[in-house]
């Protein structure tokens, strides 16, 4: 099973049927509604996974619940979006919170939300760092506004200054963060802004003549436009409660209207810094937050006609046009069939078009209105940034706003929130935390390699007298191994024991550089374990302390373990074996880490009555495997003589 955004259903489908794979592809769409393919086993992949990063929403809670048992690959270019907790929220999905406790992650959940990254991570992230075949490169430039266009935005704050909004400060700070937003799109996006809030004034009135308040249900209506980041929902409280607004701007309204009807027929100074640079005529894809603005690109940036595309609707100036055909003329050379008019170089979109779309005859990408997350930003550029491009270069463009209309300063946002990736390791600045392995790996794949262990030479004072070696650590249960981590580590002349990049690289590159690599005598090996057993030691004490510890344990889980201790003894005095061992599994796998689906099971079992209860045990996946002992394998041993 195949779940993909709707926009690309068919592609996925062309490009299975082509391979000859037998797949269901469903949309996100359609599991946000509670419909997932049925009748499918194995395999189940989820494509621009980060749709995925937000636990309370429908398309979530169906999701995880349906994954319950099934392997999962989930992708996506961008898995971090907000926080590190957009991650923990995917991989669980698929793995279970206490799926990295071997190498001493009690919970991945809060260890992300906490905002550290994790070596292990590599165990469960698997990162492509550079694209396959060849693409263009990016030119990113900011385009700033000049004196005029600082000016015009600096009248436009003073006048929405003059309405009072709320005297909920956190709901005043909103509802003004969102018409500014609109006024640094466009005069068009602004006023489209203010008939919303027209239309929440007189229902507000509306409810408080029929005795009742408005709720954050309508709020979020009327900010339905911002991109699905809740950046200016953290400045209202999260609680349900009445919505009190300032009535009394009914009448400011109408005043700001009158502006506002003229300023829209006046020149627009930010349309002018656009015109500017498509005057070279070069195709480009120009991203918009607003429907609205999408319109003022068409009707004043004519002529030529601008292509535009908002959601399903899409044309060429005032003629309307079917969507696939209008984004076709930015993706094939041979689709402009129109005699007697020109190709179109501009089209207009809305962020309907910043996902899996494939723009490729665009050689350049103009955000003319910055989004909230870089995740937004790389979802454009990578429209045009494609394979099969016939451009070298793509020129990448990024209209600051005016800092009167842009009281949070989305460009800092920007900044802090392309860091987040590099923490969890993710990108070009995190190799650093667990990629690194891979990268060695690769560099040293053409040196022979040798089992067992080996003697090399001093290579300086730095590794003479130090070991490098690998590590298994193994599971033992009921005679069985189950390899639980590996890892490759340095331990020095001074007998400091390291895992990171450095020390185990320069021993390694010392190795393969090395001329000869006799075997060590046994006397040799003997001094080098001994001189391992303390670090060794201490990584056994630590993973064994950490396998019985449960990070923030859900409520839930707590309640049902206590309901499941009481029928466990109880059927412990009945000496009901099959009941005592169906209970002990139960048990052990409420106590146990869960996978998001797993958890609402565990959720559902404590909210249930004892029928419930009873029916519920029977359904509930294996706990996690739990060893009677943690044993340790060597792998590999190079010893550096002194």
């Amino acid at each position: 099973a195949c779940l993909v955004p709707a926009a690309l259903v068919e592609q996925w489908r062309a490009v299975a049927a082509r391979l000859g794979v037998p797949v269901l592809v469903g949309s996100h769409q359609a599991v946000s509604r509670g419909k997932l393919p049925d009748g499918t086993r194995g395999l189940v992949i989820v494509d621009e996974s980060h749709h995925f990063r937000n636990p309370r929403t429908r398309r979530y809670r169906h999701a995880a619940r349906w994954l319950v048992g099934r392997p999962v690959l989930l992708l996506s270019a961008t898995p971090v979006v907000n926080r590190l907790q957009d991650l923990a929220h995917q991989l669980l999905l698929g793995a279970r919170d206490d799926a990295l406790i071997a190498d001493g992650v009690v919970s991945l959940r809060a260890t992300l939300a906490a905002g550290r990254g994790l070596g292990a991570l590599g165990q469960l992230v698997i990162e492509e760092p550079s694209p396959s075949g060849p693409r263009p490169a990016r030119r990113t430039t900011a385009a700033d506004p000049d004196p005029d266009e600082i000016r015009h935005a600096e009248c436009t704050r003073d006048d929405l200054a003059q309405l009072r909004l709320s005297t909920h400060p956190p709901t005043a700070a909103l509802l003004r963060g969102v018409l500014m937003r609109a006024a640094s799109s466009s005069p068009a996006a602004l006023a489209a802004s203010l008939r919303r809030y027209r239309a929440l004034l007189r229902h507000a009135a509306d409810a408080r003549d029929s005795g009742r308040l408005l709720g954050r249900a309508e709020l979020r209506e009327f900010a339905g436009e911002l991109d699905d980041q809740l950046v200016l929902w953290a400045l209202v409280a999260r609680a349900d409660g009445p919505v009190e607004l300032a009535l009394d701007d009914l009448v400011v309204l109408d005043h700001l209207a009158t502006q506002l009807a003229g300023a829209q027929q006046r020149h627009d100074p930010k349309l002018d810094r656009l015109r500017r640079l498509l005057a070279d005529g070069e195709p480009t894809i120009v991203f918009t937050t607003q429907r609205a603005t999408v319109r003022h690109l068409r009707d004043r940036l004519a002529p030529p006609p601008v292509a535009w595309c908002t959601g399903e609707r899409a044309g060429l100036g005032l003629l309307p046009a079917p969507r696939s055909t209008v984004l076709g003329w930015f993706r094939d050379e041979g689709s402009w069939t129109i005699a007697g008019l020109p190709r179109p170089t501009c089209l207009a979109v809305t962020d309907v078009a910043a996902e899996g779309l494939d723009l490729r005859l665009a050689a350049r990408v103009v955000h003319y209105d910055l989004p909230w997350t870089p995740m937004r930003l790389e979802q454009r550029e990578g429209r045009a940034v494609r394979l099969g491009s016939a451009r070298q270069l793509v020129e990448v463009v990024r209209f600051s706003p005016p800092a009167a209309l842009d009281p949070l300063d989305v460009r800092q946002h920007l900044r802090r929130k392309a860091g987040l990736p590099a923490l969890a390791g993710l990108g070009a600045e995190g190799g650093r935390l667990w990629r690194w392995r891979t990268e060695l790996a690769d560099r040293l794949r053409g040196e022979p390699v040798v089992a067992g262990s080996a003697l090399v030479g001093a290579g300086g004072p730095r590794l003479g007298g130090g070991v490098l070696c690998g590590l298994e650590l193994v599971g033992l249960r009921n005679g069985a191994q189950l390899r639980l981590s590996s890892v490759v580590g340095w331990l020095g002349p001074d007998g400091q024991w390291q895992e990171d990049e450095e020390p185990v690289a320069r021993a390694l590159h010392a190795a393969a550089a090395s001329a000869e690599r006799p075997s060590p005598g046994p006397a040799l090996i003997r001094q080098a374990l001994d001189r391992l057993a303390e670090p060794v030691r201490r990584r056994l004490a630590a993973v064994a302390a950490r396998r019985w510890l449960v990070a923030d344990p859900d409520p839930a889980a707590r309640r049902v373990v206590q309901r499941l201790s009481v029928l466990v003894a109880a059927a412990a005095r009945r000496r009901d074996g099959r009941a005592l061992a169906q209970l002990e599994g139960a048990l052990a796998f409420a106590a146990g880490g869960h996978t998001a689906g797993e958890a609402g099971m565990v959720r559902q079992l404590a909210e249930g009555d004892e029928e419930a209860l009873d029916a519920g045990v029977r359904q509930l996946p294996a706990p996690s495997i739990r060893w009677d002992a943690i044993g340790v394998r060597l792998t590999g041993l190079v010893i550096f003589e002194r």
